[in-house]
């Protein structure tokens, strides 16, 4: 096996390890800020991350150079966006809905990379974009509590998916520029913080006691974990993931984070496995089947060579 196949299944695994830790935040980020502001739980995730992430590499950030500093806060605020729109979205959707327009970014990705690379989508990223779709509405609506989705709410949750769409494209387009993605990691962790803790400090602050933003006894462990798992590993992972495995293969393998989700909701939060959330599970995983063995379904129809054009 060359280097570069195995560089290949390193990058698969990470990604898979990021969508895994990230599944599991759901239960976990939902009981802590029932007790606590939950832009302030975000932005220190990504704060405390960002500078363990720095002792960590400090040696690659002594050459950091103002350009990667720049491209590092260019990801981080579209980072920041995402989880700031989602976040304010899930106040006015249901959660099922929250989920599944979160998720099209794996449908968002494709078309944005041909728009700036010319990069056409080939038959097997259609196929497994329209299987995702499918299996994250059948995950997403198979336990909606039925809340109302205002039309706000919903625009705000679209843009957590774009702005979640570019995150991906720019880790891709700074790191084909050759720039240090350790570099980049650091910068983007935390620029997330700066923000968010900026904004709960704002307008989260005064609707909020002090002792809210005073983290102790449980609240503590899950922001841990969730700093730990859920933002320095699993960040890390995405970023180098993708590096080794491409935008279009991580675009679909990150959409399994609503699997395991569901999953971690199963076990830990007692929801009931149901005929939609395992048919979502099969569907989802064989579009990323597809996505893995880039089955060509153009040649699978191929009836004279003359067709090889379809292919270019």
């Amino acid at each position: 096996m060359d280097r570069a196949k195995k560089l290949s299944i390193l990058g698969t695994v990470l990604l898979f390890s990021a969508t895994i830790a990230w599944g599991s935040s759901f239960y976990i980020l939902k009981e802590t800020i029932n007790d606590c502001p939950p832009v302030y739980v975000i932005g220190l995730r990504f704060f405390v991350a960002g500078i363990i992430a720095c002792i960590l590499f400090i040696k690659r950030l002594i050459k950091l150079t103002k350009w990667v500093l720049i491209r590092g806060a260019i990801i981080g605020v579209a980072v920041a966006g995402a989880y700031l729109t989602q976040t304010l979205g899930l106040t006015q959707t249901s959660p099922g809905t929250n989920a599944f327009l979160t998720a099209l970014y794996c449908v968002i990705c494709p078309f944005l990379f041909w728009i700036f690379y010319k990069d056409k989508p080939k038959s097997y990223n259609y196929i497994s974009m329209v299987l995702c779709v499918v299996g994250l509405a059948l995950i997403a609506f198979s336990s909606d509590t039925g809340e109302t989705n205002t039309p706000f709410g919903i625009i705000l949750t679209l843009t957590c998916s774009i702005f979640y769409s570019f995150q991906i494209f720019f880790i891709d387009k700074f790191q084909k520029n050759n720039d240090d993605s350790f570099q980049l990691f650091c910068v983007e962790l935390l620029t997330v913080g700066v923000i968010l803790l900026i904004i709960s400090f704002i307008f989260e602050l005064p609707t909020y006691t002090i002792n809210a933003y005073l983290l102790k006894g449980q609240s503590l462990i899950n922001v841990l974990y969730l700093t730990l798992a859920c933002t320095l590993f699993a960040q890390f992972s995405q970023n180098i993931g993708q590096k080794f495995s491409g935008s279009d293969r991580a675009s679909i393998i990150l959409s399994l984070e609503a699997v395991f989700g569901a999953i971690f909701s199963i076990i830990l939060g007692g929801e009931n496995l149901t005929a939609p959330l395992l048919v979502g599970f099969i569907v989802i995983f064989g579009a990323v089947l597809i996505t893995e063995l880039k089955v060509e379904f153009i040649k699978l129809f191929r009836i004279t060579p003359k067709n090889d054009k379809l292919d270019k």
